[in-house]
């Protein structure tokens, strides 16, 4: 079956009749086993950029990009996942942490509906382990409800990010990059990661003055320069892909 959003694989409307029993309880992040990045918010490059190389995604259909945390130098495999299938992260992206959740909507988002993915193993039927949705009245949970508030505020916050990487193209300040990476004694693996977009130092120093304190104030500055420093994060992933390789 082809994923939905990445890492769904049956998304569908959360009801009282439908779900009164089912709990859910997450034990690993197997479902994003197969994940070579992972979106992010604007809000969360701090944190992430201490762990992740975070990068910006190539312009979508609508000329958009993505803040992305790079979790795996190759097509099919995260590097970021233990023997448990759990992240080996602090910090885990909350695209990941939402899950089985998703708000789903019409285009413009202005009718959003609180859905679940029917197909995960973190869902219990019987609701005998796990956070229950309802109670036996058809209620939501206290847990439910803070399921509601987190995917509103991710959406929130999903809307400021466009706008920051709207000022970023709008800046003229993403460039096209390409990474040659070489792993110890596998000259034969050596690979060109392409297709990702960087912020260009040149081009930042080039702002005006005004541009630059308009940034500030946005807290844009701030975002660009994590971005920046976690760079140097790739050189942590192929030394993880160079202990599989081992």
């Amino acid at each position: 079956m082809t994923k939905q959003l990445m890492i769904y694989e049956n998304i569908q409307p959360v009801t009282s009749d439908k779900h009164r029993t089912v709990a859910v309880k997450v034990t690993s992040h197997d479902f994003a086993s197969e994940l070579t990045s992972v979106p992010l918010l604007a809000t969360e490059i701090p944190f992430a950029s201490a762990e992740y190389p975070v990068i910006f995604s190539a312009p979508n259909a609508e000329g958009e990009h993505t803040p992305l945390a790079i979790v795996g130098v190759q097509q099919g495999e995260n590097l970021m996942l233990n023997a448990e299938d759990a992240f080996d992260a602090r910090y885990i992206p909350a695209f990941i942490r939402r899950y089985p959740f998703v708000f789903a909507g019409d285009k413009d988002n202005q009718n959003l509906t609180l859905c679940i993915d029917e197909d995960s193993k973190a869902l219990v039927r019987d609701g005998s382990e796990g956070e229950r949705l309802f109670d036996d009245n058809g209620e939501q949970t206290e847990f439910l409800k803070e399921i509601l508030k987190f995917l509103q505020d991710y959406q929130y916050r999903a809307e400021m990010t466009k706008a920051f990487c709207r000022k970023l193209k709008e800046l003229d300040l993403l460039e096209p990059m390409q990474a040659n990476i070489e792993f110890r004694n596998k000259a034969d693996s050596n690979m060109s990661i392409k297709g990702f977009y960087t912020v260009k130092r040149e081009k930042l120093k080039a702002l005006t003055d005004e541009q630059v304190a308009d940034l500030f104030k946005r807290d844009g500055l701030e975002l660009i320069y994590a971005h920046l420093n976690s760079l140097s994060n790739l050189n942590d992933l192929v030394e993880r892909k160079n202990a599989k390789l081992a």
